[in-house]
């Protein structure tokens, strides 16, 4: 029996290719445009390159049926999507706002030539050096920091052997939710006193 769904691992530059290039597309039918701001698109670039965690993103794939050929959509990920092509590809200027903005990074030592430095051993030397990316684009990142956006490893999950009416009930089943609201997401500006504040708004006086 051939398993509903698949995974697969691609890097961050394999992925948004796809994408740019119609092997993945984002416009299922009922799929809904992009509508995040500024502070998701933040948030998500500060993700990758500090190598935190990205939910996976969910693909559902149609064959065509006169010549058997498969076009993947996304099916669950397209606002996570829309954002990492816009600081990839759409000069997206990270903004003053944003939050753990200096990301460390590893980089060769150089001398004032500009030339790599070898040990005594023939070893490259290597430093750990910071980059604040606000108000800066991809462009504007050293090349570690390129190669680190490139290659982060982005976690596919794929339903398999769809059609389109399948892929619109995926896309509801996966949509089916309700995003904080102001007072939630203030919540998570008090840090440590957040359970305290919990507690108190739930007590009776």
């Amino acid at each position: 029996m051939v398993k509903k769904v698949r995974t697969e691992k691609v890097t961050m530059c394999t992925y948004l290719n796809d994408i740019k290039d119609g092997d993945i597309s984002r416009d299922q039918d009922v799929q809904r445009q992009f509508c995040s701001d500024n502070s998701f698109i933040n948030g998500l670039g500060v993700t990758i390159l500090t190598g935190d965690y990205l939910p996976p993103i969910i693909l559902g794939e149609v064959i065509q049926k006169d010549c058997g050929a498969i076009q993947l959509y996304v099916i669950d990920g397209n606002q996570r999507t829309t954002a990492l092509s816009m600081i990839r590809y759409a000069n997206y200027r990270f903004t003053s706002s944003i939050e753990d903005s200096i990301i460390p990074y590893q980089d060769k030592k150089r001398d004032k030539n500009g030339m790599v430095i070898i040990d005594s051993d023939g070893n490259i030397e290597w430093e750990i050096k910071e980059f604040d990316i606000k108000n800066k684009t991809y462009k504007d990142f050293p090349t570690p920091l390129q190669k680190i956006f490139d290659s982060y490893q982005v976690e596919t999950v794929i339903h398999q052997d769809c059609d389109m009416k399948d892929l619109s009930k995926l896309v509801r089943r996966y949509n089916n939710h309700r995003s904080m609201n102001t007072s939630q997401k203030s919540l998570t500006y008090l840090d440590t006193f957040a359970r305290k504040a919990k507690t108190i708004s739930v007590e009776r006086f």
